[in-house]
């Protein structure tokens, strides 16, 4: 038996020493390899850690490199120079921007207008898909580079207006840019005084004149004559309003201007001092253009002529040939002229000869002049790369009507802007090549 207060429990075997270095060294690998990996990924996480620090700082360098380069360098970079006066990118990518939203505003204003006439859809667009400016219009709105060439050539047109102006002591105050804006909607005040019950569609917007049916032969673009002017109204209705008033009218236009110009400074990230810059210069531009036209006459040489309009040199010749041998022009005109006039045989009527030089080329022009009465022309290659076949029918000067004389009066504006640029030190640089702006993009109903 044992004794009082032993424990049954056998004394534990006592190691040798070498057992207990044995252990001990074990122990201290198992230490060093849990602290040399504890370490190791100490270290890979203070690398990570770092690494993610450097790259977040390199992409803040990148960023705020590109933000500097797209918000500082770029736009003070220089567009083009006209007689040492700078045009920067930044200033070319604003007038782009707008460009884009005032011809946006412009195209969908004309096609409600045509709209609100009961005119098909399909003619609207074969239109404004044929008819200058708006084909030209629509054509830019999809190509950045060529509108970017247009406002460049625009801003440097705009630019030696203002330079003319300054020399020339002209001035526009804000009766003339609220005149400006006017213009731009197809709002006439004027007409609201003198006329008693005005109504939207009769004071601020023009009328189409439908033309008869077209021949078989007839393009379907030739289906409608347009006898407008580039100018729109702002908001057309389908509905006449006989009871609307002076005020009412004025009201109406005041509210779609504002919201034009609200979408527009949307749209195109512009802001009011913007729009009224644009509009200040639209007004001295018509100010330095009575100036440069005040002495022009109101008689012109006028040309009674019939035309054959075709789309290629072969056939051109061929009707030349055909005119030659005693053929009917009229006959030839309805059968084969590609001209909204091949209704009407190919009749223009009495025209002012320097229009002949806007609707089809300078060498129309020239070629008419020169072109004893009775006379037909040799193929004239057209602006428009058709090929046109005159007949001089009868030759005198007349009286302008109002249309025909501004008419004039612009030509003669944009001869005397040319003579300007070709007298003027001007410079175009690439730089704003990569910098034309696509916004606000082309929404056009019917046509984007």
């Amino acid at each position: 038996m044992s004794k009082s207060g032993q424990t049954n429990r056998l004394p534990k075997e006592k190691q040798s020493p070498e057992a207990q270095a044995t252990n001990a060294r074990q122990q201290q690998k198992l230490i060093r390899e849990y602290r040399s990996k504890a370490e190791r990924e100490a270290t890979i996480q203070r690398y990570l850690i770092i690494s993610m620090i450097i790259l977040a700082v390199v992409v803040g360098v990148l960023v705020g490199v590109a933000f500097l380069v797209d918000q500082v360098i770029t736009p003070r970079q220089v567009a083009a120079t006209v007689n040492n006066e700078e045009i920067t990118v930044g200033e070319f990518e604003r007038e782009v921007r707008l460009t884009r939203a005032l011809r946006n505003y412009e195209l969908n204003s004309l096609i409600a207008q045509y709209q609100s006439f009961g005119i098909p859809d399909d003619q609207i667009t074969q239109f404004l898909t044929s008819q200058p400016p708006y084909s030209t219009w629509i054509n830019e709105l999809q190509v950045p580079d060529q509108l970017g060439n247009t406002v460049l050539n625009t801003m440097i047109e705009d630019e030696l207006v203002l330079q003319r102006a300054e020399e020339l002591g002209i001035t526009v105050n804000d009766a003339d840019i609220e005149a400006a804006i006017n213009e731009f909607f197809g709002f006439n005040p004027e007409a609201l005084i003198n006329t008693p019950t005005p109504t939207p569609t009769s004071t601020i917007t023009p009328t189409p004149v439908v033309s008869p049916t077209p021949s078989p032969t007839q393009p379907p673009t030739a289906t409608l004559e347009f006898t407008m002017t580039p100018t729109v109204s702002p908001v057309p209705s389908s509905t006449a309003e006989p009871t609307l008033n002076a005020t009412e009218v004025t009201e109406r236009y005041n509210t779609t201007r504002s919201d034009v110009f609200a979408q527009i400074r949307s749209s195109a990230s512009l802001s009011d001092a913007d729009i009224h810059a644009y509009f200040e210069l639209q007004a001295l531009r018509t100010a330095l253009r009575e100036q440069a036209t005040t002495d022009m006459g109101e008689t012109a040489p006028f040309v009674n002529a019939r035309v054959i309009v075709v789309g290629t040199q072969d056939e051109a010749n061929d009707i030349v040939a055909a005119l030659q041998n005693g053929e009917s022009f009229a006959a030839l005109a309805q059968a084969n002229s590609m001209h909204e006039s091949s209704a009407n045989s190919g009749d223009l009527g009495w025209v002012p000869l320097e229009s002949f030089g806007t609707n089809f080329s300078a060498a129309a022009q020239t070629a008419l002049e020169a072109t004893a009465v009775g006379g037909i022309t040799e193929p004239i290659l057209t602006d428009a790369q058709t090929y046109a076949i005159f007949q001089v029918r009868a030759r005198e000067d007349r009286d302008l009507d109002e249309q025909q004389f501004e008419s004039q009066r612009d030509d003669l504006f944009a001869q005397y802007l040319d003579e300007l640029r070709n007298s003027a030190a001007v410079e175009m640089f690439d730089t704003w090549t990569n910098n034309v702006p696509e916004d606000p993009p082309f929404l056009v109903s019917g046509l984007s």
